[in-house]
């Protein structure tokens, strides 16, 4: 038997879910208005990150944990745990950025040369990606090497997310021609040579830790005499080509390149020698590039979900009639969510609309107190009255407001910033993140609805 009124309630309850869907299927704005995103103030979450030019923060030495995380008298083990979750963190937040650029052919930061994509040229997966602690600061980077698109589109960019800070910093970008080394240095070779010599020309670029950010150090070109015999109206210099092989190097220290006819001065050797002292022995690193796509990086986001829920459920010992959780384990939370419900506590299942088999319903004595809608990934309602241990990552109705936002934060829900009514939260933006909304009465819960969740889909 269907409960009076229970269409609109269940409109209700969606209403911030549709807010969310709607705008991620239009994607998120981008350009440099992004850059100025003020942070939503939040418990143990992820939200409203900035993009900062040059911020240093504490870390624990050879950690790339911030200070602020030390466990202090802690054992060793929640230290490392805390170490664990800290990186966890990290690449969830790189989900949310390498999902916004799979779904919504966007980055966080500005726009993407997508003509090659609508061309029906390649797809996005032909694009690459890789997260590793490329700059040796202890925390993970994230390098997106986007190569699909125009010679003047392709790029590869390094990201670097502070998750204590919340923000978001692009360390590099260049055309992805790079060869990255041991010792902090990148080579970056042209995309073009339009020097007057056969040598591929490169610039050299040097990671500062004070600024969090690569800065160039160093330009190299040459002119081959077979080329051109003369460069700005002056012939080519023999008397400084010693070795005779016709071919005279620009070696250019600092962030300009220089082409003036005075810099075509060094040789092979003299080359070869600057080269080595300044690279030191540095060693070519290989970087673990993945295809961009989603099952490169499914993980990230459940791998830190679970971490969390691991992490709440220390100071709970209601969880095994959690709904919320069988989001985070079972493919088809919905089926064993059903089935916990009725075969523990009895709930009745019906399907009110005839021609909205999608939609079902569970009942104590007749009354409506849950409801399921199996579109989409899905979306369950839990309101009126508590059921047992029945919970939904730790809340319930009739559990205070306050309490539900702490519970709800040691999960890593966080404000949504999509949300158009109150009570909305998310636990981040990218594929395989949760929504949840709550309605609310003389600061009460009344009604709880949760469904999986990504900003970017549609």
């Amino acid at each position: 038997m269907k409960k009076e009124g229970s269409s609109l309630k269940q409109g209700i309850g969606l209403l911030c879910a549709a807010s969310i869907l709607l705008v991620g299927c239009n994607g998120k704005e981008t350009g440099s208005e992004q850059f100025n995103i003020e942070p939503i103030e939040q418990t143990g979450g992820e939200s409203g990150n900035t993009f900062v030019e040059g911020t240093e923060t504490p870390e624990l030495e050879g950690t790339g944990v911030p200070d602020s995380a030390d466990t202090g008298n802690a054992d060793e083990a929640a230290t490392e745990n805390a170490q664990v979750l800290y990186a966890a963190q990290v690449r969830h937040y790189y989900g949310g950025i390498l999902s916004q650029i799979s779904a919504a052919w966007q980055l966080p930061d500005g726009e993407l040369d997508t003509s090659s994509l609508e061309n029906g040229f390649g797809q996005m997966s032909d694009n690459r990606f890789a997260v590793a602690d490329i700059d040796g600061d202890g925390r993970e980077e994230l390098i997106v090497c986007y190569a699909n698109a125009s010679m003047a589109g392709m790029m590869e960019i390094i990201y670097d997310y502070d998750p204590v800070l919340g923000e978001l910093k692009r360390e590099f970008t260049e055309w992805p021609m790079l060869t990255y080394y041991d010792n902090g240095m990148i080579k970056a070779e042209a995309s073009h040579n339009q020097t007057h010599g056969e040598f591929w020309p490169f610039a050299l670029y040097q990671y500062e830790t004070e600024s969090d950010s690569y800065k160039q150090i160093a330009y190299v070109h040459t002119w081959d005499k077979e080329i051109s015999d003369e460069y700005e109206g002056q012939p080519f210099p023999e008397e400084l080509d010693v070795d005779g092989d016709g071919t005279l190097f620009s070696i250019s220290e600092g962030a300009e390149p220089s082409y003036e006819y005075e810099s075509y001065k060094y040789n092979q050797a003299d080359y070869e020698k600057w080269y080595n002292e300044i690279m030191d022995g540095a060693q070519e690193i290989t970087i673990p590039y993945q295809p961009l796509e989603y099952e490169s990086y499914a993980d990230f986001v459940s791998d830190y979900l679970k971490l969390k829920a691991e992490e709440a459920g220390r100071e709970r010992t209601d969880t095994a009639d959690d709904l919320g959780l069988l989001i985070l384990s079972e493919d088809r939370f919905l089926n064993v969510a059903q089935t916990l419900l009725s075969e523990k506590y009895g709930v009745e299942l019906e399907q009110p609309e005839p021609n909205f088999e999608e939609y079902t319903v569970g009942l104590i004595d007749g009354r409506e107190v849950f409801s399921f809608t199996a579109l989409d990934a899905g979306d369950l309602s839990y309101s009126g009255e508590k059921v047992g241990d029945v919970t939904v990552f730790g809340i319930y109705p009739g559990i205070s407001i306050d309490d539900a936002w702490k519970k709800l934060s040691a999960y890593g829900f966080y404000s949504s910033p999509y949300g158009e009514v109150e009570n909305c939260l998310i636990t981040g933006e990218g594929f395989g993140n949760i929504s949840i909304w709550f309605s609310a009465e003389e600061n009460k819960v009344t009604q709880i609805t949760v469904m999986p969740f990504c900003a970017f889909a549609g």
